[in-house]
């Protein structure tokens, strides 16, 4: 009785071993997913960064005062006169 007390306190031993070596397996794998997932997020936001710097320097040279101030002229405007500017304190906005 006690050989056989002994044996399956043995294989249950065992089964909850390679239970925890499997689930240790898998633990790593999905680890391991979801770290090369993470590489390549930060890839694609480094790439995302990049694009967004040209893109605010193309934006950047492509407002310029003297383009802005040659289509005010075709569209007749003109430059207000030192009186007709009136500045407001935005301080009390708060």
């Amino acid at each position: 009785m006690r050989a056989l007390r002994e044996s399956l306190f043995r294989a249950v031993g065992f089964c909850f071993s390679a239970l925890l070596l499997v689930m240790s397996l898998l633990c790593s794998i999905k680890l391991a997913a979801v770290s090369d997932e993470a590489a390549e997020l930060e890839a694609r936001t480094a790439q995302l960064k990049t694009d967004n710097e040209i893109l605010r320097a193309e934006y950047e040279s492509s407002v310029s005062l003297a383009r802005i101030e040659d289509y005010a002229a075709r569209l007749g405007m003109q430059r207000p006169e030192p009186g007709q500017i009136y500045y407001m304190d935005g301080a009390g906005d708060k």
